[in-house]
This record gives structure tokens, sequence and C-alpha cells, in this order.
């Protein structure tokens, strides 16, 4: 670090004291995220409002300091991973939490952990529906910057369709607000800046709408002896126009992960696990038809609950996957493509033969209602042989799924880990407007920068 960065810290420090963080050792997690890249930070600071978050963007403007923000770094892209130089900035002291039941919305900080937003909705007969496998960790400010999806997506949305305003400082040290902060409806920034990842903005404050507790019905978990079939199910059920509230994919190694985890079901010739969670006024019929779909698809198992206390026993199998996959190998690289729900028997079938065909073991799940699939390159020695038999399934990977119509990203970003893929699902137009909007709000690049962009 030169001595100009280093004096900037410094008078960082003796500005913020103990909140400002020069020897980052003892920090460990702050050089890394869920995609296990790992570079020290140089310096961390914690603000804890926006006054102060101000004054600390416009500081390193002023000495070209580049600013990492940063969530709770559940990010699978390296979105939040440290530049050399740079300055962690953690929202995650930012914790407003104010609902209005009246009105049915929330003003919420950056750094509310989802849970914790939708258990105070709760108390309100209220529902806030994005939920990340993630939600017991991720800050909503991250959420907002990958625009999270989560297992409520197929019926309810993900983040972007709940944000009805956000507050945010510029790197000029500019307050923007937009939609119900601002007294107009035009030219709302608020979808610009929705999965920017930290490349535009520092948000503070984020208003969300909330809507009525609905009544939770049946959960279903249906088993099959072949992946494809249960693929073929999710497809079948969005054809008929049944629309639950959860539909969620996990294949045979990846309930082996869990169990091996953390027992909870064991079915004898699982390769491919289904379930299926009902809300709403139809909510029993709704059940009653998914389960027949499932049996005319070769369902080898089918287990009901209606109560929702009984159903978390069935969700445990599910919730715990990120970790359980992780735990299974010495480093897990997660891929969240995503293809039209019709494609994805097909999706499905591509990653059982890239299982078979490479010498790594390959599993997946995911928010199959929307075709969401989170495929893992489990790696055991991360020598260069092995990662490079891995970076061409990821490659042959994004081409299939670009051919079957879908995205490279359902939720994670691009960060720094799909940068050099970004060129396969957009043209080069399209990529320069995006770094023109990036120009516009951070001509000196110091906002996250090395991220989505080559």
């Amino acid at each position: 670090m030169n001595e100009n960065r280093l004096s900037s810290f410094k008078e960082l420090k003796a500005r913020f004291g103990d909140r400002a963080i020069l020897e980052t050792d003892e920090y460990a997690d702050y050089a890394t995220d869920a995609s296990d890249i790992v570079v020290k930070a140089d310096a961390i600071i914690f603000p804890e409002s926006e006054s102060e978050l101000v004054e600390i963007v416009s500081f390193c403007r002023e000495g070209r300091v580049p600013i990492i923000f940063r969530g709770a770094g559940t990010g699978y892209t390296g979105g939040a991973i440290p530049v050399p130089g740079g300055l962690v900035l953690s929202l995650e002291r930012l914790k407003k939490l104010e609902i209005d039941p009246e009105k049915k919305l929330a003003y919420c900080g950056p750094g509310i952990i989802t849970i914790e937003l939708m258990r105070e909705a709760e108390r309100h007969s209220l529902f806030y529906p994005p939920d990340p496998a993630s939600y017991e960790e991720s800050t909503l400010g991250g959420n907002v910057a990958e625009c999270a999806g989560g297992l409520h997506c197929k019926k309810y949305g993900v983040t972007k369709d709940y944000i009805i305003g956000l507050r945010a400082v510029t790197l000029h040290g500019e307050l923007l607000e937009t939609g119900i902060y601002s007294t107009g409806e035009l030219f709302d920034l608020s979808s610009i800046l929705i999965g920017s990842e930290g490349l535009l903005a520092a948000v503070t404050e984020i208003a969300v709408r909330l809507i009525d507790l609905p009544e939770f019905g049946p959960t279903i978990l249906a088993a099959f002896a072949n992946p494809e079939d249960a693929a073929r199910t999710v497809s079948q059920v969005t054809r008929e126009g049944i629309i639950p509230s959860v539909m969620e994919y996990m294949d045979g190694d990846a309930v082996l992960c869990s169990n091996a985890y953390e027992k909870s079901i064991e079915i004898d010739g699982a390769e491919a696990i289904l379930l299926f969670e009902t809300t709403g006024p139809g909510r029993f019929d709704e059940a009653d038809r998914i389960e027949k779909v499932c049996r005319r698809h070769n369902t080898i198992h089918l287990k009901r609950e209606n109560s929702r206390d009984e159903s978390e026993r069935l969700w445990k199998i599910r919730r715990n996957l990120s970790k359980a996959v992780k735990e299974a190998a010495g480093r897990k690289i997660s891929e969240d493509v995503c293809v039209p729900p019709s494609r994805l028997p097909e999706l499905v079938g591509f990653v059982s033969q890239l299982d078979n065909k490479y010498p790594v073991r390959i599993n997946s799940y995911g928010h199959a209602g929307d075709g969401n699939l989170h495929v893992n390159f489990l790696a055991e020695t991360m020598e260069e042989a092995e990662m490079a038999v891995i970076n061409e399934g990821i490659r042959r990977l994004f081409d299939k799924t670009l051919e079957l119509g879908g995205t490279l990203t359902g939720e994670h970003g691009i960060g720094l880990t799909k940068k050099e893929f970004l060129n396969l699902e957009f043209d080069e137009p399209t990529i320069s407007h995006m770094k023109k909007i990036k120009s516009a709000f951070d001509p000196d690049n110091l906002l996250n920068p090395g991220k989505m962009f080559l």
C-alpha cells in the first residue's frame, strides 16, 4: 500500500476510532465471500448512519480510494471481494427497521438480515416473500445489489418486485431518492440501482411493500428415480396453470450431501426430489392437482404435510443445502443458471451428462418454478488439472443455458467470477451502454472496481 493511501486510512481511523480497522488480520471473513476468493482487506470501516456514509464516500472520492461495499458476504460471485489499496465499507450496522402496517410497507436499513424483516412483518400479519436460501444471513442491501430471488419467486416474485423506493449515496456524496422517497414518478432510478452489484452507489435505506400473510396450505415432497422425470413434473405443473408458492428441485447427489450434513429424509432410489408449498384460498385443491401430476410422472415417494409446523421437517432437507454441499468438498463453485421452466428437463439432463463425463462431482438444486438451477462443481484437490476440467464444464454449461434461451445468472450476479462470460449473453452495444451508466455514476471507477466488466 502506498504512503498516500495509508495516510488516508489513518485519517479515517482518527475520525472513526475503533470502527475503522487498519490491522485486518483478525477480520479474515472480510477478505472473502461465498466464492471463496481471498484478498486481504487493507482497511475496513463500519458506518452507523447515512451522514457518516456520506462523509466516508466523499473522503474516498477526494483521496481516490477504491470502495468495496459489503453486506453479509454471502454472495457467490466475488462481488464483495476487496481490491488492493481499497476500503471495505460494511453496511451491516445500518439496521433501521420500521413497519407501517396500515400502508403495508417497511423502511429498512441495508444491514437488516432478510429473516429479521420477514419475522417483523409476520408480527403484523404481513409477509415479505423474497427469501433467498441464505435468508438467515444475507442482508437486504446485498439482496438489492444482486436482485436476489428465493424459494417463493415463482408465485410472488423477486427482490425488485417489492422495492418501492431507495435512498442511496453517490460517489460525489449526493443523496439519491427514488420511488416513494421522491415527489415525482418520472425516470425512476430504482431499477438501475437494483442489481447493480455495488458499482453505482451505496444504498442507505430501502422501502419495501408487504402483502397480507397468506394462508399456508399443504407442503408436498415428491421423490423420483430419474431427475428428468422430476424436471418434467415441473414443466407439467407450469403448463397446467398451477402456481405453487414454492417449487424446489434437488438432485440425488445434493440430497446425499444434505443428509450427510444433517440427517433429514432418506428415500431409497431417489435421484431427485421436488418440494412444493401451497398458499391461498385454493391451496388444498392445488395440492391435490400437484400430487396427480407427480404420480403421472413416476414419483416413487410422495409425502404431504398439512400443518405448517410439520412441513418444516420436509423443508429441512432444502434449507441446509448450500452449507451441506460446500462441506462435501474442498471448494464449491456454484453457478446459478436460469432457463424457461419448459426447458428445465433439457438442462437437468445436460447437467447429468456433465456429471457422467467429467471426473469431478457435479450436483444441482434450485428454484424450479422459474427455471433457476444452482449447478455446483465440487473440487477436491483444487490443482490446475482439476480446475481446468471444472472451467471447461462451466463454459459448456453456460453455452447450453444460452442455447435453451436462458441467462447466466438467476440471482448471484456477475461480480468477478462471471465477468469473462458477460459477452456470451449480451452484445457489445448493450455492454457499452452498461459501462456508460457506470461512468455516469462513477467517472473515476472507485466503486467496486474490477467487478462485472473486463
